[in-house]
Order: C-alpha cells, then structure tokens, then sequence
C-alpha cells in the first residue's frame, strides 16, 4: 500500500516529518473498510519509518477487523526496492505459511516493486495513486521472484 495523502513539503521541513492530510485519514479508514468487506485478515502491516507511512499503518491496523499489529521496518525507506521489502517481510512472518502481510511504503519504490514482481506476466501498467492498495501474491520461481495481481483499488474506487 502507498501511504495516504500527506501534507506538501514546507521550508525546512523534512520529508519524514509529512504527516497525512484529513481527506487522507479518510482513505486509509475507506481502505480498512474495503480490505475488511474482502474478509482479508493481514497477519501484520509492514511501515517505513516515516510519520506519513506509519500514520497509515495505525489508522488502518486500528479500523481492521483483526486489529493486526504494525511493525516498523526501516529496511523499507525510500529507495528500497523489492529484495528490501521481501527481506523486511520474510524476517517478520512465517514464509512457509499463506499469509496477508500490508506493507505501507513510498512511490516510486511500490511501483518499481510491483513493476518488478509482475513485469514477468506483463501485468504491470498500473497507477500508483496515495492510498492506493495492491494485493499480491509471491512467489519464488526458480530462485527469481515472481507475482499475481489479485487486486488493485484506489480511494477513489473504495469510496465508491
């Protein structure tokens, strides 16, 4: 999941200090709401470090059904990419198991993740809007990972 829609950038102000806008708190409770009407129960949501990724994270652990907890993962900053996003899931879950884990990060890394998991099947030609929620099944093919779009809704179609 992209995190929701933050505030601009002020003079002076750090990126990692952005906190999310009201219309964005409205879109991660209307994600939670979507995701809970899906009957999914992540086991975990993954978080960069930032106030707008972690805000994110609480806002939608706190209006999920399982209340699943939010574990902070600083391997997931921007500028990571997919090996850093699987490592920070892998590390935090069991690997064996099917498991529902959300990972809330920063663009353009989710839509180089995604381009780079899906590209194989020539799925990906997806907007990344803030707040957007991908679902996504891993797989590990012959040492490369791979992945299955399963669903891909923006605020705007969760609202709906």
């Amino acid at each position: 999941m992209r995190s929701a829609e933050c505030v601009p950038l002020e003079d002076g102000q750090r990126d990692s200090e952005r906190a999310l806008t009201d219309s964005g708190f409205g879109d991660v409770i209307s994600s939670a709401i979507f995701v809970n009407s899906l009957g999914l129960d992540p086991k975990m949501i993954l978080s960069s470090p930032f106030k707008r990724t972690k805000q994110t994270a609480d806002i939608l652990s706190e209006h999920l059904t399982n209340h699943p907890p939010v574990v902070t993962a600083t391997s997931i900053m921007p500028g990571s990419g997919v090996e850093e996003l699987m490592r920070a899931v892998i590390s935090n879950s069991d690997a064996s198991s099917d498991e529902w884990v959300v990972a809330v990060g920063h663009q353009p890394d989710i839509g180089m993740t995604l381009k780079e998991l899906l590209e194989p099947s020539n799925q990906f030609n997806l907007p990344v809007d803030s707040g957007s929620i991908f679902g996504v099944i891993v797989q590990n093919v012959n040492g490369r990972l791979s992945g299955q779009l399963m669903f891909q809704f923006s605020p705007k179609a969760m609202r709906s």
